[in-house]
């Protein structure tokens, strides 16, 4: 109670000197939305698709930029932020004045989702036009683990594509490197740290579940467009490292491992979590839980790199992952 206590006491104390300070940010540079190509959502999922890794290739880094900070000042120009926003835009295109505070910096890819079940609905029946981002959440410096993440968005025939991110966990993986070492998923366990709870605050404003992403949508909409009648859709989902694909644990640049990746590289394999885990109260999910629900996981589909990674300005800046936020 007393640890309860001194937590919130020391909140409101941030959050009272953030109201009478101007913090310098990283963050506080307005960035120029992305142009949109003229009738762009009516183009098919395949088009989209080369349009933005074009867009990745053509605005490519000659020398890799390094990862910025995540500090207090980050954290509360992102409260200013509407967060909200992240699940209400549908665009592929960040909007005018879109500020990315996590994962800033990292690498794309075209994929494809290669089915092999036919259990669930929608985009998990397969789709040949996506785009995979691999990245850091924030630096690992200091006292801030390592915490990787991924970000898959599978383009529809003129339609909003079905997008889904995952992580390992907010607390990530202490010091190690190593990005395919653990699997990530769209639901993780709430963090410990001040920071993982400062994050999760931000994000109460918006969900009373700021760790759990919704897979309705991937499952409602084929890649060709069409909408299923009857929706049959995971509630949790994980990412699960292909095997053999791995990197250093040393202290490095994950977007070296990325680049080294060849095209047609299993990455993932997508598991889906048994259905007698639907009802699960996630609010008291543990690491060891998620141990749990991995290994009695059910493969679904495969995701295939079909390009090779590319680190670019318009990769970290202006492409837009939504998210489906439960209500």
């Amino acid at each position: 109670m007393k640890k309860a206590a001194l937590f919130s006491l020391a909140f409101v104390g941030i959050v009272a000197v953030y109201a009478v300070m101007d913090f310098e940010s990283d963050g506080s540079v307005v960035r120029s939305p992305a142009s949109v190509p003229a009738d762009y959502e009516k183009l098919d999922a395949c088009r989209k698709q080369q349009i933005l890794y074009w867009k990745a290739r053509e605005t490519a880094y000659e020398t890799l930029p390094d990862y910025r900070k995540l500090g207090l000042s980050q954290l509360f120009s992102m409260s200013r932020q509407e967060i909200e926003l992240k699940g209400k835009r549908y665009s592929d295109f960040a909007p005018d004045g879109w500020v990315k505070y996590l994962h800033r910096r990292g690498s794309v890819a075209t994929v494809k989702i290669a089915p092999v079940s036919e259990k669930y609905t929608g985009v998990f029946k397969g789709a040949e036009c996506a785009l995979l981002r691999l990245s850091l959440t924030y630096k690992a410096s200091g006292g801030k683990p390592v915490a990787p993440g991924l970000a898959l968005k599978i383009l529809i025939d003129r339609a909003p594509s079905a997008n889904i991110s995952a992580l390992v966990s907010l607390n990530g993986q202490e010091k190690d490197f190593n990005f395919f070492k653990n699997p990530m998923s769209n639901i993780v366990p709430t963090g410990s740290g001040i920071g993982q709870k400062l994050v999760h605050k931000l994000f109460r404003r918006v969900t009373q579940y700021p760790e759990e992403l919704l897979l309705s949508d991937m499952a409602s909409v084929t890649a060709l467009g069409g909408r299923e009648e009857e929706v049959v859709s995971p509630r949790q989902i994980f990412f699960v490292p292909a095997q053999g694909l791995k990197s250093a644990s040393e202290p490095h640049d994950v977007r070296n491992d990325f680049a080294a990746i060849e095209t047609g590289t299993k990455v993932y394999e997508i598991r889906a979590v048994p259905e007698k885990y639907r009802s699960h109260d996630y609010a008291n999910y543990t690491d060891e839980m998620a141990e749990e629900f991995v290994r009695e996981s059910e493969h679904i589909a495969d995701i295939v790199t079909t390009s090779r990674f590319v680190s670019s300005s318009f990769g970290d800046d202006g492409l837009f992952f939504r998210h489906q936020i439960r209500p």
